[in-house]
């Protein structure tokens, strides 16, 4: 794994990690006096910003041409030596043992998922048909649930027709073959996705038991909205279905939402047309917002010079502070230096690109790359005519106060309008 790519992927994930953070953390906070005035669907329909946020932290890095005016940046004055490349191979380091631990962790928590949803699956026995297209599995404490992401089953315990009068029945059928309807098995396993991603996260656990719970919520309300079963018999299928037991990734009729809390909210209206619609808007608006923000922030600056200009280049090179050797090139705004070394010994070379800016400014990127990798990418911003120094490597005071880079190099510029 390069640098580049160990550097992008923490800072994805710390971006994650604090728009998971906010979400996740608003959701909790407000998903139960918000169902009290719009009801339980509209706020299970709300948990959709959060997959969509995550999704928004992943655009790719582009870069963006940037014109001749850039941005002034404090330049290095002569003397004053950039952090030594040790420092970047020790952050470089942890960095790496950070992502290395980052996804142990969540490949760790994906295998545990797996392993626990296989064994549940084992444990239910061999299926039998049941009525309407349902199974019946050997055990009574497992079911009524819906399994299977590619072909979902309606799972009901052994007892179900005996424990279950016939409307009681027709309210559990109905609530399972809702779940299957609406693709909630789907929108589970993302949750389950997420959990793993960001085992790391305080607020996962409890986002995610808080999701289920509106899920189970938002379908009792669609489905004695719908006027088919009565709310009592509906009750009752609920506080005969607490002895489920616990399903890795599915959708089961007793969950972990609080049975006294379900049943006390049987009554609640359907979410109103406009609250849905009202939803529907914010999320779109959220997307595109966030699309916007997100390809701006990963858009990467490239400098480009002034169309047509020319500059003169002249260089002063130090190499582990031998004699400098002076050169002097007419450049349209890109020039490259080779036979470098860093502090290390490292062979490296450098590319140096010239944009003009404002106030008879001139930026200088430098792209260093030391055997193949890139090891540092400074900017120094001077005005025309005047030195801008970069030293690499380690650095000796001399009695009249100047320095000599006595290992590495050091590189003095200055650049005129051609």
């Amino acid at each position: 794994m390069s640098a580049a790519l160990v550097s992008a992927l923490l800072l994805r994930l710390g971006i994650a990690s604090l728009v998971f953070t906010l979400l996740a953390g608003s959701l909790i906070l407000v998903r139960r006096p918000l169902r009290r005035r719009i009801g339980a669907a509209a706020v299970y329909a709300l948990w959709l910003a959060l997959p969509i946020g995550l999704a928004l932290c992943c655009w790719p890095r582009h870069q963006v041409a940037q014109p001749a005016v850039l941005a002034l940046a404090p330049a290095p004055l002569d003397g004053v030596a950039l952090p030594a490349l040790p420092v970047e191979a020790a952050n470089l380091n942890l960095g790496y043992l950070v992502a290395v631990l980052w996804l142990a962790g969540a490949v760790a928590a994906g295998c545990l998922l797996l392993l626990r949803q296989r064994a549940f699956l084992l444990a239910l026995g061999p299926l039998r048909p049941g009525r309407q297209g349902a199974w019946l599995s050997m055990r009574p404490d497992a079911g009524p649930m819906l399994v299977g992401l590619l072909r979902p089953r309606i799972v009901l315990p052994a007892d179900f027709l005996l424990r279950y009068d016939a409307a009681e029945q027709a309210a559990v059928l109905a609530h399972e073959a809702l779940h299957a309807r609406r693709g909630d098995l789907w929108w589970n396993a993302l949750a389950a996705l997420i959990g793993c991603l960001f085992w790391f996260h305080p607020l996962a656990g409890a986002a995610r038991r808080r999701f289920l719970a509106d899920q189970e919520l938002a379908c009792d309300s669609a489905v004695l909205g719908s006027g088919q079963h009565a709310p009592r018999a509906y009750a009752n299928a609920l506080l005969k279905s607490l002895t489920t037991a616990s399903l890795p990734v599915g959708c089961t009729m007793q969950a972990i939402s609080p049975t006294k809390e379900r049943i006390m909210h049987l009554q609640d209206s359907v979410s109103p047309r406009r609250a849905r619609i009202a939803i529907a808007v914010l999320l779109a608006g959220f997307s595109v917002a966030g699309a916007g923000l997100g390809w701006a922030a990963s858009g990467e600056a490239l400098p480009l010079a002034a169309p047509g200009g020319q500059y003169r280049l002249a260089t002063d090179l130090s190499i582990d502070g031998g004699a400098p050797s002076h050169d002097e090139v007419l450049t349209a705004g890109s020039h490259r230096l080779a036979g470098l070394r860093d502090g290390e010994g490292r062979d490296c070379e450098a590319e140096l690109t010239l944009a003009e800016g404002k106030d008879a400014t001139v930026a200088v990127q430098i792209k260093l790359v030391c055997d193949g990798k890139l090891a540092s990418n400074p900017r120094m911003v001077a005005r025309f005519g005047e030195p801008m120094t970069l030293a690499i490597g380690r650095n000796e005071k001399q009695a009249d106060g100047s320095y000599v880079t006595a290992k590495g190099f050091r590189l003095s510029m200055r650049v005129d309008k051609a």
